[in-house]
């Protein structure tokens, strides 16, 4: 992979120091392989739901952990060089990561060994030395490297706001691979990695890009169990802060409402008949009102007053007045010992700053067929996205702004054209009949990226909308009309 260099007018110095493998992840020289959970919480797609790492491995990961930890990239740093070593060289354990492929890259992070790149020897064979320690690829992965000639290629500390970039973005800003998705599939066994090695509670990871407010430990509750990203959000990040908090409820089986679909949280508060409880509920309610949609809020009932995404503009309502909730003696019926707070499930957006610009709809006129999740003879496991049933050649407008990342021909999505917006969100317009853009183009919102057409797999003309968030498909449904918009 052709690897970017920058120049730089005088050399970095990068401090090599011995890296001692954290603690925490084996103890000991280990022969037995580990299985490890490789699953984001929400749909899992094609990834599988754990995997086998052997001793090595696991050595490899942890390495990447304390060389993220040593250069200041920290945690979330320590994701996105997990999850490119897992691409790359399958944590050093592909047998083809030990030689150079033609392009001369080898090792851990697939660096190229060739004179003048990642190593100072003077031949190729000298570099292939260097770079055979693990070490030294993890620390040049996120401090780069400086060449003997003054120029520097650029590690993850390098990229200006990989902090707010997706993990596949960031790893790519790095990587420079022909294959820029490719790391998003390893995001959940990297966070479990992570999780494991700062000495985190077990439970599925959330993936996506998050502020570090909202990156939340898992809370180790059994409650946990069956919840959508949305609702583990909300409660690992209330566990975190208000750890007072004892109780936190989630599915409720058989609940025909978002408590039996895994889609709301209730908060049950200590004490809750005094003033300090009283305090500590209107706190926490005030907090995912305003977090809506990093969390992925609907809306938040307490103390008989609910407050919706959908009347915002109203404020908290009182129930039984302008709010259809219940008002009386029963104080669980009245939420007064308990937050009730529902989300989408898959829709919060991970942080805190909102993005900007507008969203519109794919096409103008339409006719909704296939949605998401539907199942079929069609599908080799269920529908991905929202299918808008047009007439060949209608225009197609990108629903928001980002640049275009993928063109042309993609098996079963026909002709296809992929928009990747500033938190990584990825969107597909797939069986076009014409495309009308190129990769690397800036878009806004409404600009018109290709046509409506019957290419892949297809019973008839029509544009497919796929919404991905760290490489899982999400209801683009749910995602237009938390952006103000019904399709």
């Amino acid at each position: 992979m052709w690897k970017a260099l920058v120049v730089i007018g005088a050399a970095l110095t990068v401090p090599l120091a011995p890296i001692l493998v954290f603690a925490g992840a084996l103890a000991g020289p280990q022969t037995a392989t580990q299985t490890v959970s490789a699953m984001c919480a929400g749909w899992a797609g094609d990834t599988p739901a754990s995997i086998e790492l052997d001793a090595g491995q696991m050595n490899r990961a942890a390495l990447i952990y304390a060389t993220a930890l040593d250069t200041g990239a920290g945690p979330a740093g320590a994701v996105v060089g997990i999850a490119t070593a897992m691409q790359e060289s399958v944590l050093g354990a592909h047998p083809a990561s030990h030689n150079p492929n033609s392009d001369g890259d080898v090792g851990l992070f697939q660096q190229r060994s060739l004179v003048g790149w990642y190593a100072d020897g003077t031949t190729q064979a000298e570099n292939l030395r260097i770079l055979a320690d693990d070490a030294y690829q993890a620390r040049t992965f996120y401090s780069g490297h400086t060449t003997t000639a003054g120029w520097h290629i650029p590690g993850l500390t390098d990229i200006d706001g990989w902090q707010r970039m997706s993990v596949a973005e960031a790893a790519q800003a790095v990587q420079v691979s022909a294959y820029p998705d490719a790391y998003a599939k390893h995001e959940g066994l990297a966070r479990t990695l992570v999780a494991l090695f700062a000495g985190q509670p077990a439970g599925l990871a959330n993936c996506g890009p998050m502020g570090p407010s909202l990156d939340c430990a898992p809370t180790g509750m059994p409650s946990e169990r069956g919840q959508t990203p949305d609702a583990l959000r909300v409660m690992r990040c209330i566990h975190s802060r208000w750890p007072q908090i004892r109780s936190l409820l989630g599915v409720r089986p058989g609940d025909p409402k978002d408590h039996g679909s895994g889609r709301a949280v209730d908060v049950m508060i200590p004490n809750y008949f005094s003033p300090a409880g009283i305090a500590l509920g209107t706190e926490i309610a005030e907090w995912a009102r305003t977090n809506d949609t990093a969390l992925g809020v609907t809306y938040v009932i307490w103390r008989e007053h609910l407050w919706s995404v959908a009347r915002a503009d109203e404020g908290w309502r009182r129930c039984g007045q302008a709010a259809s909730c219940y008002t009386g003696p029963d104080p669980s019926a009245a939420h007064l010992d308990h937050v009730h707070i529902s989300v989408h499930g898959t829709q919060g957006t991970g942080t805190s700053a909102v993005g900007s610009g507008s969203v519109v709809l794919p096409v103008d006129r339409y006719r909704l067929t296939s949605r998401f999740g539907d199942t079929g003879p069609r599908w080799k496991k269920a529908h991905t996205g929202l299918d808008f049933a047009a007439p060949t050649g209608t225009p197609i407008q990108a629903i928001t702004a980002g640049t275009i990342t993928r063109t042309g021909p993609a098996g079963a999505y026909g002709n296809l054209t992929t928009l990747t917006t500033s938190d990584g969100t990825v969107i597909y317009y797939a069986h076009q009949s014409a495309i009308h853009v190129t990769v690397d183009q800036r878009v806004t919102a409404g600009t018109v990226i290709g046509k409506v057409g019957a290419t892949g797999n297809v019973t008839g003309p029509h544009l497919h909308l796929e919404v991905r968030i760290a490489g899982i498909p999400t209801d683009p449904d749910r995602w237009l009309r938390t952006r103000g918009l019904t399709p």
